[in-house]
């Protein structure tokens, strides 16, 4: 009996093996990866896969190139990428805009849910509302007060529609009942300048961003966006201190991939990404910039896009852009 269970338990084990290779992704192949980024050089979006590519590159062993593609609310990047090989070697890497654009711009030229298809969350950031130095107001009552009193004379600049700068702007706007006039930059980097020289009034973008013009005194610090304060700025009162808890909202940055791309190459991904993320020489200059690395796997991911999609649909219902749009 022994005799007759052995060879097949071999053949058996050897079935096994085989569907193993089987199933081991032919990932990454000999060409480069390559991040599409939704956003301009400079910002979060743009600095987080240049810090992880290398590592990521070193891990693959493959190039990981990282390039820019801004425009159309996140689109042109997320179009390209919806539309390349489903080889898991050209990802798009963007943010909230992914969760909104479906009811931003319905007719993007592909399906949202039938040619992207989540890979990884990379990480988090606390965002912060801040003034120029011109500005008189110190808090967000002092802000609300001024806006009431001269619809339009309170100007905020904005990037990309859809982006967490853009839904806090209209948060600010419709909780404090105020109307502000958006001013659109390719990203809020570009914004800085105008800001220090008094030429725009306000902006909401990631900590990261926009801490050390606080420290040295050219923006002036009124609220974080986020339920905590950050132990990089415990002086920074949150929102929801400073007398407006529904202004709720943190930067967040994923990795997508084209539909149909196998789901084997996806988990392989998702693996590879989770493992840079967990580097220390990663994880640990990110935190230095109130950045934190955020994973989330393929479906948690898919999960968390459909959650924010749903909290925002009503702040877009009464957002002026999607009023004026065609």
């Amino acid at each position: 009996m022994i005799r007759r269970v052995v060879p097949l338990l071999l053949v058996a084990i050897s079935l096994c093996g085989a569907q193993a290779a089987f199933d081991e992704p032919n990932w990454p192949a000999a060409k480069p990866v390559k991040f599409e980024v939704s956003a301009a050089a400079g910002g979060l979006i743009d600095m987080v896969p240049r810090r992880l590519s290398n590592y990521l590159s070193e891990s693959i062993g493959v190039p990981v190139v990282v390039e820019d593609r801004p425009g159309a609310g996140g689109n042109i990047a997320a179009a390209l990428v919806a539309r390349a090989e489903p080889d898991g070697h050209t990802l798009l890497v963007t943010g909230s805009n992914q969760a909104v654009n479906p009811m931003l711009l319905p007719n993007p030229g592909f399906d949202y849910d039938r040619d992207l298809v989540p890979v990884s969350m990379l990480v988090a950031s606390k965002f912060l509302l801040v003034a120029s130095p011109s500005f008189p107001a110190k808090n967000i009552t002092d802000l609300v007060k001024i806006a009431r009193q001269k619809p339009k004379s309170v100007s905020i600049a904005i990037s990309a529609i859809g982006t967490p700068n853009h839904l806090a702007a209209e948060m600010l706007a419709q909780f404090g009942d105020i109307d502000m006039t958006f001013v659109p930059y390719d990203s809020v980097a570009q914004a800085i300048p105008d800001l220090i020289a008094g030429r725009v009034d306000l902006t909401v973008a990631a900590l990261s961003s926009l801490l050390p013009q606080v420290r040295s005194g050219a923006l002036n610090g009124l609220a974080l966006t986020s339920p905590q304060r950050s132990p990089l700025a415990l002086e920074i009162p949150t929102a929801a201190e400073a007398g407006m808890p529904e202004l709720q909202i943190d930067g967040w940055i994923c990795v997508l991939a084209a539909g149909g791309t196998p789901a084997a190459i996806v988990a392989r991904l998702d693996q590879e990404i989770a493992k840079v993320l967990a580097l220390p020489e990663v994880r640990d200059p990110f935190a230095r910039q109130g950045i934190e690395s955020f994973h989330m796997d393929p479906n948690q991911l898919g999960a968390f896009l459909q959650a924010e999609a749903a909290r925002f649909s009503s702040l877009l219902k009464h957002s002026r852009f999607r009023r004026a749009s065609p």
